[in-house]
């Protein structure tokens, strides 16, 4: 018997192969697949998947049961011992109904959060419930349980003799094929786009790949600049003819945050978040399965950060303490924002990797962390230590499959699943096809960058895409954090984090949250004959929302 959440996209070729061995199948359905394979293969039958899943199948006979998630943590899985008893699920809603399930706080988990904004596996911010890592089975058998690893994704110049044009050729023909496959539906099937390179190369494989106009859908703020990308995503929709749709995003978050709380179970303190539980609402009127681009950046090193960190290390080895000293303090007068000053500061200063890589991606900075809470544990991840201690790879191989392992699978397919489902719209992620990723995981790092960051699909997606397209940089989707902290935001902020119940829990200092809170949502004062203007705070809106997010969380599960 099998309880199955996800897609098996090669699940006719398993059937046939089935069939030719005496199986006979009652539906034409993916799940049904699944015991078959176990009858033929036990707990093997992982490795023939290709898709993304979260299953638990018991076999009654063994009075055995296996769960298993797909390898990249497309879809959740979590589960507790309590009472005597092995619960699981796909939520953690589902296990607090249980009457031996209470959900309590870990505090080791909660300092993790702070650091990162999200707990990373196989943790969560709930005492005693863990997750089931991506490419991991759990048996539970004899009144135990074991966890085991059945796949892991390892980065290196496996192909030396790998030439650019051959290895653009292959990477074309297997994401086009696995686009096709995710394309398998009885039901239509939309793209969520950007304007990204991302989500517009899989919505021109779509196109390609159905006589049908794709229905496409993007989102953007009412805002200039960084905040709306909806001309570039116009732009891409009419080169490919898409049935193009577009929302103006002007949302409440006040009144939207504690409904997406509830629904991503632990806090993740992305604040896109709620751009990507309004784009899925809004495609939800039209369709009920989209593709989407996510996976693309950590699979073809697409992040910036990426190269000025390599940049950062070589620096601190080729110039000398006093010239780099001298080089950060000048750069701390530049007039850019909180962000600007961090990347800045991270390439100039004296750290080690794993320094550099706290201060480069925190919930909350370092150093207000260790001003704000009270409770002791400071807590690295184990997968920090493992990719950034010791020098055996280059950084950016290690920084990509660091990546893989926390962010990815803990922040942002986490966000995508949970808002996605909050609207019962099923998204579906083809740069995480397995055999797509282990190609690219070989390929040279010259090769991979030959040409910058994501020279791969640059190269394997110019004939199709626009030329502006191809060129346009690495642009993470702004949200107006600190816009909406000095505005419309700040009463609600200050009601939520200075209100009894949050001084109560006694996790933070609560003198230091109300000077961050003032200078945060303070606006300037107008000089005479002036008009008056919100001034942007002085430090990062990042933080204050982490801390916004997860003092909804405590209130929705713990109070």
């Amino acid at each position: 018997t099998v309880a199955f959440n996800g897609e098996i996209y090669n699940h006719h070729e398993l059937r046939t192969r089935l069939e030719g061995q005496g199986h006979r199948f009652r539906t034409k359905s993916d799940t049904e697949v699944l015991v078959h394979l176990y009858e033929a293969y036990g707990d093997a039958l992982v490795h023939l998947l290709q898709g993304m899943f979260a299953f638990a199948l018991w076999d009654n006979t063994r009075h055995r049961l296996l769960l298993a998630r797909d390898r990249f943590g497309i879809k959740p899985l979590y589960y507790t011992e309590s009472g005597g008893r092995f619960v699981f699920a796909s939520e953690v809603k589902a296990l607090l109904q249980h009457p031996d399930v209470h959900a309590a706080p870990d505090l080791e988990a909660l300092d993790l959060y702070l650091t990162f904004r999200y707990v990373p596996g196989p943790r969560t911010l709930f005492q005693g419930i863990q997750k089931l890592p991506p490419g991991h089975t759990l048996v539970v058998e004899n009144g135990r349980h074991q966890v085991s690893r059945y796949w892991e994704l390892v980065l290196g110049d496996y192909q030396p003799g790998a030439r650019l044009d051959e290895t653009v050729e292959e990477f074309a023909a297997l994401l086009e094929d696995t686009t096709r496959r995710h394309l398998i539906s009885d039901v239509p099937v939309g793209m969520l786009l950007s304007g990204g390179l991302d989500s517009s190369a899989i919505a021109a494989l779509m196109a390609r790949a159905q006589s049908t106009p794709v229905a496409t859908f993007t989102v953007g703020f009412d805002l200039p600049g960084a905040h709306n990308e909806m001309a570039e995503a116009r732009a891409v929709a009419k080169h490919l003819g898409t049935d193009h749709h577009e929302l103006v995003l002007s949302p409440d978050a006040a009144a939207l945050l504690p409904l997406l709380v509830r629904h991503l179970d632990e806090p993740i303190a992305d604040p896109a978040v709620l751009p990507t539980y309004l784009i899925c609402q809004f495609a939800r009127e039209h369709v009920p399965v989209v593709l989407t681009g996510e996976g693309g950046d950590e699979m073809l090193a697409g992040y910036p950060r990426y190269i000025w960190f390599d940049r950062a290390r070589r620096l601190q080895r080729a110039t000398p303490r006093w010239l780099r000293r001298g080089a950060l303090a000048a750069s701390r007068l530049a007039p850019v924002g909180e962000r600007y000053h961090r990347a800045l500061d991270n390439v100039l200063a004296e750290r080690t990797d794993i320094q550099r890589h706290l201060n480069w991606v925190p919930g909350l900075a370092p150093e207000l962390k260790a001003q704000l809470a009270r409770h002791e544990p400071h807590t690295t991840h184990p997968a920090v230590e493992s990719y950034l201690s010791g020098d055996q790879g280059h950084i950016i191989h290690r920084l990509m499959a660091l990546d893989m392992r926390t962010w990815l699978v803990d922040d942002v397919l986490t966000k995508m699943d949970k808002m996605s489902m909050a609207v019962s719209v099923e998204a579906r992620v083809p740069f995480l096809d397995h055999r797509l990723v282990e190609f690219v995981a070989g390929v040279p790092l010259a090769i991979k960058m030959a040409k910058g960051p994501k020279t791969l699909l640059r190269r394997a997606m110019a004939p199709i895409l626009p030329a502006r397209t191809i060129r346009r940089r690495k642009q993470a989707f702004q949200i107006p954090l600190e816009s909406w902290l000095a505005g419309p935001l700040s009463g609600f902020v200050r009601d939520v984090l200075l209100d009894q119940r949050a001084r109560q829990r006694g996790w933070f200092d609560t003198n230091r949250l109300e000077q961050l809170l003032r200078v945060a949502t303070a606006t300037d004062q107008p000089s005479r004959g002036s008009q008056p203007r919100v001034a942007r705070p002085p430090i990062d809106g990042q933080s204050i929302w982490t801390l916004l997010c997860l003092e909804l969380w405590a209130r929705e599960f713990l109070d």
